[in-house]
């Protein structure tokens, strides 16, 4: 079984990026040369890869690499159904053992009181006053919704194992969108197709177990890539969650009616932030339904997006690592430092993590959550080298020498302890 998920990692990759050498396939996959080798060989034995003759154009000097056969790409298929198939039976299996648990007692009425569980968490009103900034005027929602990331992670400042560990997580549950915004990627399909994928609540629930080993404090974003409300399963999904974190729900509130946010609010989501896209006549319609639903007005934030590109829609843009250049965008070089690999990363449908939501093209993938953990993935050698690179200003790799983002507006606390683990100078 293990030798089966060494070798379809090992085919993932040579699929993947086949123009890698060996050395950088074992320290993409964590393996020593020796394992690499052992598993190649195994793989070349059976068929599934071969090795090939190149020749680079520019000094005609001819070299050797693997390639995945048809074969390959057939067994890697069926690696990937089985191992899907012993997941979903190790969930079945828990959800039925969670199913006693609640039957014999009522725990979840009486929920520790802790951050990030569910409505009870005393930390809220630390968290987020709400309360006080929705009386002043939709424009200041930029500077709402910067300050509760603010708090959240540059306050809740957690450790596993003497190493800090990520407060913002964003989740990509599904790989599709309703809309198709000019300041999005979505809105190029050759850029970012709508292939209509979803995250399974094995995932979700392998992602809530490892967060409670850590001491997960900070905050899972449902938003991504697509659009969050499509996934028939988002309340499932939301509850389980919030086990072990503080959820949100990003979403352009399309689908939204009074009955949806209601069941929001009754599976444990935190807050519920509604982008508003097509003018000021939405505030009646949004406010009238969170009225209808009987939530508190505190638990939805309405964004205003919807003014033109002089105006930057409402938020400020990105040119999403090279793929957007729509409004004023900042030139790429002004700044380098950069700390989002230092608090946060992104988790594709399938499970693959990403470096950080910029990232549209999905160009840097540091593992996948089905695969390994996510505090393995954390602290691998592929975010490692991106993180210590960006806390010194190098934004010498892709995709992080085509972005213009600022990426030090959040997580300087986190990259100030990232700097003192790595013996960098401060990564203020």
């Amino acid at each position: 079984m293990k030798n089966d998920q060494d070798h379809f990692e090992v085919l993932r990759r040579i699929q993947k990026k086949p123009e890698s050498s060996q050395r950088e396939l074992a320290e993409e996959l964590g393996f020593s040369l020796g394992k690499l080798n052992y598993c190649l060989k195994a793989l070349q034995k059976k068929g599934f890869v071969k090795l090939q003759n190149f020749q680079k154009q520019s000094n005609k000097i001819n070299y050797l690499q693997y390639v995945i056969t048809p074969k390959g790409i057939s067994e890697r298929t069926k690696l990937t159904i089985n191992f899907m198939k012993r997941k979903m039976k190790e969930y079945d299996e828990l959800m039925k053992e969670e199913e006693v648990n609640i039957k014999n007692n009522n725990k979840y009425k009486n929920e520790i009181k802790e951050f990030g569980i569910g409505h009870n968490s005393q930390a809220l009103d630390n968290v987020i006053e709400e309360n006080k900034t929705r009386t002043k005027p939709l424009f200041k929602t930029i500077e709402v919704n910067i300050k509760r990331r603010t708090v959240i992670v540059d306050d809740i400042l957690s450790t596993h194992k003497e190493v800090p560990i990520p407060s913002w997580i964003e989740l990509s549950i599904i790989d599709v969108c309703n809309r198709s915004c000019s300041f999005c990627p979505k809105s190029d399909p050759k850029v970012a197709p709508n292939t209509y994928q979803k995250m399974q609540m094995n995932l979700i629930n392998k992602l809530t177990e490892e967060l409670k080993e850590i001491k997960y404090k900070g905050s899972v974003v449902l938003c991504g890539y697509g659009e969050p409300m499509l996934h028939k399963d988002l309340n499932l999904i939301c509850k389980k969650l919030s086990e072990a974190s503080f959820v949100e729900v990003v979403t352009n509130g399309d689908t939204l009616n009074p009955k949806q946010i209601k069941n929001l609010y009754i599976n444990n989501v935190n807050k519920l932030l509604i982008s508003m896209y097509d003018g000021e006549h939405q505030i009646k319609k949004f406010k009238q339904m969170i009225e209808d639903s009987k939530v508190p007005k505190d638990f939805v934030i309405l964004r205003d997006r919807w003014y033109d590109s002089k105006k930057d829609y409402g938020l400020k843009l990105t040119n999403r690592t090279g793929t957007i250049s729509i409004g004023q965008q900042e030139e790429v070089g002004k700044y380098k430092k950069c700390f989002y690999p230092s608090y946060q990363f992104l988790i594709d449908w399938n499970g693959d993590v990403f470096l950080c939501p910029q990232d549209w093209q999905r160009r840097v993938s540091m593992g996948n959550m089905m695969q390994e953990t996510l505090f393995k993935i954390w602290t691998g050698k592929i975010i490692s080298k991106y993180r210590k690179n960006l806390l010194q200003g190098n934004r010498c790799d892709s995709p992080c020498k085509q972005c213009n983002a600022e990426g030090t507006l959040l997580g300087k606390n986190h990259a100030k302890r990232w700097a003192s683990v790595y013996n960098l100078v401060d990564g203020k």
